[in-house]
């Protein structure tokens, strides 16, 4: 209970507003015993700044609620964590669900280049330092641990020069604000590969009249009044390249509102149609969104 204690509790005002949100646990991000072993000089400065910033931008997205854990734990522990809980204890009052998703995130590589410049009219030093890190996320299903996606985030790169007065003394000071700045804008990204990475697909089925089927209940997190827009979402291609790009398109072909919730499906009443159709592929069916 003390693990989440520290996370949760000062956060108990905000989950009122969590509640269609996706939790997510988020475990400690380290580096791979690997870069650990070459040990640069800003990797621990990196680390300790990397999690505050990548949960702040995950929690903008507006897509997610992130409980972030102060340490590792077991499986087990965590469940009994979760159920034990205040926050947890008070999901009949819709405070917040109980996370569905683990995030692991780790470094999988971490390069630091120095190289000092003198300069020949004042003698004084400058240092450009450069740093190129790549990560790796894997998003794991609690219920389903079978269930889980890895994707590598895009690699980052930054560069930058500082002035030195001391290994100790202002030159160490100068460097810890550029790593935090290099942290925050490389968890930016990190944030944004996520985002469109993971996105819990909510198939429309089974168009009776004026009603129709949502492939997910509230155990997921639906309930009664939302209103959805309805969609097809479509790969986007590069026209070059024709790589096939991380992002999708979403074409609006009506809107939906749930009026009775079940475990995993909800019905809903069809409030605009502009040519919903399900008697398709399973494929093919359209698709949820939840109106912003």
């Amino acid at each position: 209970m003390k693990i989440l204690s520290l996370s949760l509790l000062a956060l108990v005002p905000q989950f009122f507003l969590f509640s269609q949100k996706e939790p997510i646990v988020l475990r400690k991000i380290e580096a791979t015993p690997a870069v650990q072993k070459l040990a640069p000089p800003s990797l621990d400065a990196y680390l300790q700044a990397l999690p505050v910033h990548f949960v702040t931008y995950l929690n903008q997205t507006g897509k997610y609620a992130v409980v972030e854990l102060d340490s590792i734990v077991s499986e087990s522990n965590l469940d009994a964590e979760l159920s034990y809980s205040d926050i947890f204890e008070a999901v009949e009052k819709k405070m917040i669900r109980k996370p569905k998703y683990i995030l692991n995130c780790r470094v999988t590589a971490f390069v630091e280049k120095q190289t000092k410049l003198t300069n020949p009219l004042d003698d004084s030093t400058r240092l450009n330092r450069d740093i190129f890190v790549s990560a790796s996320m894997q998003l794991i299903n609690r219920d389903r641990p079978e269930d889980q996606k890895t994707f590598e985030v895009p690699e980052y790169n930054g560069q930058w020069d500082e002035d030195l007065f001391g290994e100790q003394t202002g030159g160490d000071l100068n460097r810890m604000k550029k790593v935090e700045q290099f942290a925050k804008d490389s968890a930016r990204q990190m944030a944004e590969s996520f985002a469109a990475n993971f996105e819990q697909k909510i198939y429309v089925y089974q168009k009776v009249g004026n009603q129709c089927t949502i492939l997910s209940g509230y155990q997921n997190g639906i309930e009664k009044g939302q209103v959805y827009d309805v969609g097809i979402a479509k790969k986007i291609i590069h026209p070059i390249t024709k790589k096939v790009m991380s992002g999708t398109t979403f074409t609006k072909i009506g809107q939906i509102e749930v009026i009775d919730v079940q475990a995993d499906v909800a019905t809903c009443k069809i409030i605009e149609d502009l040519g919903i159709d399900t008697n398709v592929e399973p494929e093919n069916l359209p698709l949820a969104r939840l109106t912003d």
